[in-house]
């Protein structure tokens, strides 16, 4: 279980190993990894992707919502999604 990574006024959840959206889908080293289990925090809680508007402003927006399991789920989270875009959002987020 990683710690979550501060972006911003956000908190990414990036997890990997047999129990996470990932690949490879084993408990690994996290450079290891091409695609990664995400989970999005801000003050209140979770974020949801369908109604933070800071999260459709992103570029790559309909790229994280393919992802998005649970769009509507109290506590949504994104599988394998690929560390070029886990990169980008963290870019992003810490700049929003």
């Amino acid at each position: 279980m990683l710690k979550s990574v501060k972006a911003g006024k956000y908190k990414m959840s990036v997890q990997g190993s047999t129990g996470h959206y990932c690949s490879p889908r084993y408990t690994l080293p996290v450079e290891d990894y091409d695609r990664m289990e995400l989970a999005l925090f801000n003050k209140k809680g979770w974020l949801h992707i369908t109604r933070s508007s800071v999260l459709k402003a992103f570029p790559r927006y309909n790229e994280l919502l393919e992802r998005a399991d649970g769009v509507n789920s109290a506590a949504p989270v994104f599988g394998y999604v690929p560390v070029d875009l886990l990169n980008d959002l963290y870019v992003y987020l810490d700049g929003a």
